[in-house]
């Protein structure tokens, strides 16, 4: 498909803020394959179920993927006609788009009987990794972060993803992503969820990265999205485990509204601490090797490109999301951002990859989400 790539991340923009209304049996008959929304750590649209054959991503182009996030309501609108997949605005066609393929190291069986695609968390359309300690004690406290719906959905239409993992099937599943023909892997993804104690953290996380680690054959870059620990030291145990970048979000930059919106990392680790994780981190993993995730939406976009400027002016890269309303979280009627604030986000976020040339993206792919990738590929600049 030949695209306008600007066009494109405007539309995906308008995509990521509107939603897309279309029926929640849209796709139960299609008789294509495609990959299926695993539920790893959020339900990011209401009422939708595994049954009901929901797509992770919708692929708007040759190289551009963005969330599907069903919303009653919106202009946008999807149809299946001729078994083609075709994008509605106000009932005037726009365009086809695609489902994204399923990965070919998927409906493979571990030696315990284990499905692949229930330990192997796809993040995007094709980046394998896993999501290890999916949990948050903040739950527990009653105060976890507001956009948060991993616990809900963890417990719902997520249960069937594996939780407690054990070294063979890690070996067994890394080695099956790796050696599949299908799609280079530039990066594993790993995601963790928040311990209680680091040494729950070296258990349940960090050995287990060794573990993959010690199970690639070659060795490939391995990025974390992770907690950041009570004892800094355990950040150089993620290196030395075979973590080459890594991630602490502090997801709001204004202090007043990040004590509201992410109580838990408020109360039990503090604002001051993360900066201060994240200038530890940059020193183990140096510059731009470590991110800091801010949340579209969640403050007034002046807030969150003053934000994204002090990380980059510290060493510390960008790593964006933007807001949808999951409806098992604290902010599930929160509205979305608007589409001129998204763009007005991503305009400074450009200037700032023109700014710091060694300024990359955590993923060398468009992910569902984010604009980062388009924007560092220079996509608004066209």
């Amino acid at each position: 498909m030949s695209i306008d790539e600007k066009v494109t991340i405007e539309l995906k923009a308008s995509l990521l803020s509107r939603g897309i209304n279309f029926d929640i049996d849209l796709f139960a008959d299609y008789t294509r394959e495609f990959y299926d929304n695993q539920f790893v750590y959020g339900q990011t649209s209401k009422g939708v179920a595994p049954k009901h054959r929901f797509p992770q991503v919708l692929l708007l182009g040759e190289d551009i993927i963005t969330a599907l996030l069903r919303r009653e309501g919106s202009p946008w609108n999807l149809k299946i006609e001729d078994n083609r997949v075709n994008l509605y605005l106000n009932n005037h066609y726009v365009r086809e788009v695609h489902l994204p393929e399923k990965p070919a190291y998927f409906d493979k069986q571990l030696s315990d009987g284990t499905l692949s695609q229930d330990i192997i968390a796809v993040a995007g359309e094709d980046t394998p990794g896993f999501f290890f300690y999916p949990d948050c004690y903040y739950f527990s406290e009653g105060k976890p972060c507001g956009f948060c719906s991993m616990k809900g959905t963890r417990k719902s239409v997520g249960k069937h993803m594996v939780s407690d993992f054990i070294e063979e099937q890690i070996v067994e599943a890394t080695k099956l992503f790796q050696n599949t023909k299908w799609r280079d892997i530039p990066l594993i993804s790993i995601t963790m969820g928040t311990c209680r104690t680091d040494e729950e953290t070296r258990e349940c996380v960090i050995k287990p990265i060794k573990t993959i680690y010690d199970a690639l054959d070659p060795k490939i870059p391995i990025h974390i999205l992770a907690h950041p620990p009570q004892d800094f030291k355990l950040i150089d145990e993620f290196k030395e485990a075979g973590v080459t970048s890594i991630a602490f979000n502090l997801e709001v930059f204004d202090r007043d509204l990040f004590e509201k919106i992410c109580p838990g990392k408020h109360h039990f680790y503090g604002y001051d601490k993360w900066i201060e994780s994240l200038d530890y981190a940059r020193k183990v993993f140096g510059d731009y090797n470590v991110y800091c995730g801010l949340v579209w939406g969640l403050e007034p976009p002046k807030s969150t490109i003053r934000g994204n400027e002090y990380m980059v002016n510290r060493g510390i890269g960008i790593a964006s999301n933007v807001f949808h309303a999951d409806p098992k979280s604290v902010l599930g009627k929160y509205p979305h951002p608007s589409e001129e604030d998204i763009l007005r986000i991503a305009r400074a976020q450009s200037q700032l990859y023109v700014e710091n040339p060694q300024l990359g993206t955590i993923f060398s792919v468009s992910m569902r989400s984010t604009l980062d990738w388009e924007i560092h590929r220079g996509y608004l600049r066209k």
